[in-house]
């Protein structure tokens, strides 16, 4: 499942919004950002973001889909993107046809890092115990 799937679907009355009207939107006071070929004020959100506003601030008034995609955002925040959901991008989805971001779901990796982390911060801490105890 792709990012852009989580996002809503193209609405046939749904305002087309050029790169140049973007860029326009990059301030705290007014902040626009393209993923995935849709277009999300995101103004109301900046001080709500887990990665802090200035993280978001420095993707606003382009396209950002790459830096999304890189984070690995959950499916939560996928469906919260939604709500800022103003328009089209006339440039349509920058991700590539069959990328493995394109592919993967999102926060796949996170949620495996989820367990992996904990299961090997154990099995460090019983290797250095062991390791204690035969001295």
């Amino acid at each position: 499942m792709s990012t852009s799937e989580n996002a809503p679907a193209p609405e046939v009355d749904a305002k087309v919004i050029s790169l140049d009207e973007v860029n326009k939107h990059n301030s705290e006071e007014d902040c626009w950002i393209v993923i995935h070929g849709k277009v999300y004020d995101i103004t109301k959100f900046l001080d709500e973001h887990p990665g802090g506003s200035d993280v978001v601030l420095n993707a606003s008034g382009k396209d950002a889909t790459s830096e999304y995609d890189d984070v690995g955002h959950s499916n939560t925040a996928n469906k919260m993107m939604k709500e800022y959901f103003i328009g089209e991008y006339e440039g349509g989805d920058s991700a590539p046809e069959g990328s493995a971001q394109a592919n993967a779901s999102p926060g796949a990796f996170q949620t495996l890092m989820q367990f992996l982390l904990p299961l090997a911060i154990i099995l460090l801490a019983l290797y250095v115990r062991n390791m204690t105890q035969q001295k």
